[in-house]
C-alpha cells in the first residue's frame, strides 16, 4: 500500500517543500504564496465563442470538459488573481475556490455548485489549471505567459509524449500527466490536468521537512527506515536503484524519442512504493518540453509532425546533446543532491555511507545510459556550462553546474 495515499497532494505542495533548496519567495501578497494554505475565489471571463481558439486532446476527458468551460456562444476563462486588477470588474464573475500550487500561476480548483466543473471532477482526482501572467513574478525570472503555441504544443504533447514512450521497458514507471485541454485568446490563455488527489508528492517533498508536523524528520528519512529499519548500510547500497533508477530511466525514455524532460523537483511527482522507495515517476507540465523531428529522424524514427508551424513545440536547431546533460545533471542532479544532502546534515548517512549511496546513484545512471544506447550524449568535462543556477548537483555559483552522477 502507498504509505502516502491517505495524504492530498496539495498538503505537500503547500506544506511540505523546503523553498530554499526549490524556489524562490516572489514578493507577492502573502496569501498567494502556496504555504499559506489561504483559499480564495477564482475570477472568469465571459467572452464570445469566436475570440478564443480551443485545443483538446484525445483524452475522452477533453469532451466532456468542453460542456464545462461554455456553450455555442460563450467561453469561460480563468484568471490568474495577480491580473484581477487589469481588468475592468464588470468583465469578471467568480466561482469555485482556488489554491495555489508551488509554481504560484498552477492552481488548485474546488468547483462550487452550478458553477465550471461543477460535478464533473471524478472522484478521487484533482483539477489543476494552469493560468496565464502577463508580467513576471518579482524577483522570479521566467516568461509565464501562456500563447497559443505554448497552448497547442501542450496539448499534442498530452497526446504524442505518452504514445512515444509508452512501450519503451525504460518508460515502465514514468506515466505523462497530460494536459488535457487549453483555451487561447489575445489576452491570455488558460490549460487544464487532471491528476490524482492523494498519494503523490512533488519530488522536492521527499527531502523538505513538514511544516505542520515539527520535528518529524523529512520523508526520505522515514521512508528508508521503513524499508530498511536500522540497516542505513544497506539503504545506501539500494539509492541508486530505487532513487536514481527510476527518474533517469524515464526521462531517457523521453530522449530515445525525441523530447527533453525538464524533470526538476516541482515537475516531478512520485508514488511512494509499499517495498521500494519510488514506484511510479509522473512528469507533469509540458511546456518545458524540447521536441526535436531532427533527432528522432537521426534515431531512425518517423517524425511526428512534419506539417505543424509552432515555434514553441519545434526546435530544429535544439542541440538534444545539450537538452540531454542538462536534464540529467542539472534537473535530477538537483533532486539527488539535496536528498543526500538531507541524509547528510541529519547524519542519518555518515561519511561511509554517502560514498557508497554515491557509488551506488552513479553505477545505476551509467547502467541505465548504456540500457538507452546514449551514451554519445555525454558531454565530456567537470562542469558544464548552461545555466546561472547555484544548484544542480554541486555549489559553484554562475553559469555551471557540475556532473557530478555519472
Amino acid at each position: 500500500m502507498n504509505p502516502i495515499a491517505d495524504i492530498p497532494l496539495l498538503h505537500f505542495e503547500q506544506r511540505v517543500n523546503d523553498r530554499r533548496r526549490t524556489s524562490a519567495a516572489p514578493a507577492i501578497d502573502a496569501s498567494l504564496l502556496p504555504e499559506s494554505g489561504a483559499s480564495r475565489p477564482l475570477a472568469w471571463r465571459r467572452l464570445p465563442r469566436d475570440e478564443v481558439e480551443i485545443f483538446a486532446s484525445r483524452l475522452p476527458e477533453a469532451a466532456t470538459a468542453l460542456d464545462e468551460i461554455g456553450d455555442e456562444r460563450w467561453v469561460y476563462l480563468p484568471v490568474h488573481p495577480l491580473a484581477e486588477a487589469e481588468l475592468p470588474p464588470d468583465e469578471l464573475f467568480h466561482s469555485g475556490q482556488i489554491q495555489v500550487s508551488a509554481s504560484y500561476r498552477t492552481v488548485f480548483y474546488t468547483p462550487e455548485p452550478g458553477g465550471p466543473f461543477a460535478g464533473w471532477v471524478p472522484a478521487g482526482q484533482t483539477l489543476m489549471i494552469k493560468l496565464h501572467l502577463e508580467q513576471p513574478l518579482p524577483g522570479i525570472a521566467g516568461d509565464r505567459r501562456l500563447t497559443r503555441d505554448k497552448i497547442e504544443k501542450c496539448v499534442l504533447l498530452s497526446d504524442e509524449l505518452a504514445a512515444a514512450t509508452s512501450g519503451d521497458p525504460l518508460a515502465r514507471r514514468l506515466r505523462i500527466v497530460p494536459e488535457f485541454l487549453g483555451v487561447s485568446h489575445r489576452d491570455g490563455g488558460v490549460l487544464y490536468r487532471l491528476l490524482p488527489e492523494r498519494g503523490l508528492i512533488p519530488a522536492f517533498s521527499l527531502h523538505s521537512r513538514d511544516s505542520t508536523r515539527p520535528g518529524e524528520p523529512p520523508l526520505v528519512i522515514q521512508r528508508l527506515e521503513a524499508l530498511y529499519g536500522g540497516n542505513r548500510r544497506a539503504a545506501a547500497h539500494d539509492l541508486g536503484p530505487s532513487l536514481a533508477g527510476p527518474l533517469v530511466r524515464g526521462m531517457l525514455a523521453g530522449m530515445r524519442a525525441g523530447f527533453s524532460l525538464e524533470m526538476h523537483a516541482q515537475n516531478t511527482l512520485l508514488e511512494l512504493g509499499e517495498d521500494r522507495l519510488i514506484e511510479q515517476v509522473l512528469f507533469r507540465d509540458l511546456e518545458g518540453v524540447v521536441f526535436s523531428d531532427r533527432y528522432r529522424q537521426r534515431q531512425g524514427l518517423a517524425p511526428l509532425f512534419p506539417d505543424l508551424a509552432n515555434e514553441e513545440l519545434l526546435w530544429p536547431g535544439a542541440s538534444m546533446q545539450r537538452w540531454y546533460n542538462r536534464n540529467l545533471d542539472h534537473d535530477i542532479g538537483r533532486i539527488l543532491h539535496c536528498v543526500l544532502e538531507v541524509l547528510s546534515v541529519t547524519h542519518y548517512f555518515e561519511k561511509k555511507e554517502e560514498s557508497i549511496a554515491l557509488g551506488s546513484i552513479r553505477r545505476e545512471v551509467r547502467a541505465a545510459v548504456r540500457e538507452a544506447g546514449l551514451s554519445g550524449l555525454h558531454r565530456s568535462g567537470r562542469w558544464l556550462p548552461f545555466t546561472r543556477s547555484p544548484y544542480g548537483n554541486g555549489r559553484r555559483l554562475g553559469h555551471y553546474y557540475r556532473s557530478r552522477y555519472r
